[in-house]
């Protein structure tokens, strides 16, 4: 079983989160989050936050969370660097435990590309459900216009197995 932590991230580590979203190959499953919001999830907004999940001190995967002031925030990106290797789904598994600490949360939500079906099976083994199709839902930096599933976490599930 994989351990990890989340983290606030370095200098270096804000410039891996940047590379991967600079990536060609993801253009059409990440967005780029602009420089200032990245900046604000930094500075200890409350309603944004940056992270990456650290397994023996390195980072291995990233979040940047949306909505952290509302009752249902959400992931909305969330990379992994070491693909392939079960650090997905550890650092998702980490980050559900992590939001549903906090009592006023009731859901983790997210939304990924419809036929993204890698990112889609992770979701669902960490127990991610409640499906909703949108259609037409993103324009991605390549231009292409595809449709999105949102996908959602309750919280009282995990609070019920940690106690």
């Amino acid at each position: 079983m994989i351990t990890g932590t989340w983290h606030t991230p370095t200098d270096e580590e804000l410039l891996r989160i940047r590379d991967m979203m600079e990536d060609a190959q993801f253009y059409d499953a990440i967005a780029r989050v602009p420089d200032e919001a990245l900046s604000t999830a930094l500075a200890g907004s409350k309603d944004t936050a940056l992270w990456v999940f650290r397994v023996d001190q390195k980072a291995v995967a990233y979040v940047y969370m949306t909505e952290m002031a509302t009752r249902l925030p959400k992931v909305d990106e969330f990379g992994v660097f070491e693909r392939g290797q079960g650090f997905g789904k550890a650092a998702l598994s980490s980050l559900a435990a992590k939001i549903a600490q906090t009592p006023d949360y009731e859901k983790l939500w997210l939304n990924v590309v419809d036929g993204n079906d890698n990112a889609l099976n992770l979701y669902r083994k960490v127990g991610f459900g409640e499906e909703k199709f949108i259609a037409k839902g993103w324009k991605t930096r390549s231009g292409r216009v595809v449709d999105q599933v949102r996908m959602w976490l309750t919280l009282d599930t995990l609070r019920g197995q940690a106690s």
